[in-house]
């Protein structure tokens, strides 16, 4: 495994986009991550370890810091298990896409169902429902948004 250095990309938890996400390390310390910056919303903060794996992971399984024995509630397992379906099926859309054949996103543009689109905040989308004249839902890896378009 290659040390880590200023400049190195890692996984950590999104402070902004409240998700694990590819990070860029702007600062160490003792040889560990200090700040970072979102590849995907380009926020700097500080690192903090991805929430999906590791001793993150292992916490929230316990239910507490202390090794607890609660698992999560069937509410939670439901929304996770929904959150995964949603981030695998915005996979599914997104993936091996040439850049050319996402939409950069305009107010003025008008977008049709299935369109991918590239935000400049949100980043990769597709198209998943015309609202009405002037709105549009789009999926982008964190969540599905409301945008407008076609407004000249």
């Amino acid at each position: 495994m290659k040390a880590l250095s200023a400049g190195s990309e890692i996984d950590a938890w999104c402070t902004k986009c409240k998700m694990d996400l590819g990070h860029r390390i702007v600062a160490m310390l003792d040889r560990a991550p200090k700040r970072v910056v979102c590849l995907t919303c380009d926020s700097t903060h500080n690192y903090r370890p991805p929430k999906t794996g590791g001793v993150a992971a292992a916490r929230s399984r316990t239910g507490s810091r202390s090794g607890g024995t609660r698992g999560p509630t069937a509410a939670a397992r439901a929304q996770a298990a929904s959150e995964s379906e949603r981030f695998a099926a915005w996979e599914r859309h997104i993936a091996g896409a040439a850049e050319t054949a996402f939409k950069r996103y305009n107010i003025e543009a008008a977008h049709e169902l299935g369109d991918l689109v590239l935000h400049k905040k949100f980043g990769e989308g597709y198209v998943i429902d015309i609202l009405d004249a002037g709105k549009i839902a789009v999926m982008f890896r964190d969540q599905q948004r409301t945008l407008v378009h076609g407004h000249k």
